[in-house]
């Protein structure tokens, strides 16, 4: 398991209801294009990010300038965290997937917050903690599912909010490499997932037909 899988939490939304709109009134909105960078890999982490709303991608940019997806991720999610507490580079690029608006937190806002009471330093570490090992029992419980199953979660998470007819703008290998199987057992699930009418795959793209049969074929 690499840092890319714990590059982004529900760490803020997991914090109770006056806690987490105290930090996040402390925080500073940030609104991004699409297709703006966010963070890069290697980047010291000066702060972490709160998605307001929109979404963003998750992922490693190559040599070759290809990003390779691991996630998309939209609002009440956060990312960077991990690297900002823990006082080491970033291990991911974040580019916003649509318009969006982040806040950004960062020394100055967490600090504060911790000295209005000693008692949520210990919660904040609590539920970074709880977050981290949530993360871990998503990793280790999909290695039990099927490729296709795994591959029909991947999209239900890349398509977001989005209906049928959803378009996911990714090419296979780039879902091989969200799914962490080959290229050639990616194509077979893929197949199946077509076979039983749920996606249908296309040029660099798949677009979702049946979005409440894909969620079944996932598991849930």
């Amino acid at each position: 398991m690499d840092g890319s899988s714990l590059a982004a939490t529900g760490f803020v939304k997991a914090l109770p209801d006056a806690v987490r709109r105290d930090l996040l009134a402390r925080g500073k909105p940030r609104f991004f294009a699409r297709g703006q960078i966010i963070q890069q890999r290697g980047d010291t982490a000066r702060e972490f990010w709160y998605i307001e709303s929109g979404s963003v991608q998750i992922g490693r940019y190559g040599i070759d300038g290809r990003l390779t997806l691991f996630a998309l991720i939209g609002a009440g999610d956060t990312f960077g965290e991990l690297a900002f507490m823990g006082e080491f580079p970033r291990t991911v690029d974040a580019i916003a997937g649509t318009d969006c608006t982040l806040i950004r937190i960062g020394d100055s806002e967490l600090q504060s917050l911790m000295e209005t009471d000693p008692f949520v330093t210990r919660l904040l570490l609590k539920t970074m903690a709880l977050t981290v090992q949530e993360s871990f029992d998503l990793v280790e419980s999909s290695r039990n599912l099927s490729v296709p199953q795994r591959l029909a979660q991947a999209l239900l998470q890349l398509c977001g909010d989005q209906g049928d007819g959803a378009e996911i703008r990714a090419t296979q290998q780039d879902m091989a490499d969200l799914v962490g199987v080959s290229r050639v057992s990616l194509g077979k699930a893929l197949t199946k997932l077509e076979g039983a009418g749920v996606v249908e795959p296309g040029y660099g793209a798949v677009t979702i037909k049946d979005r409440a049969s894909l969620r079944d074929m996932a598991g849930g």
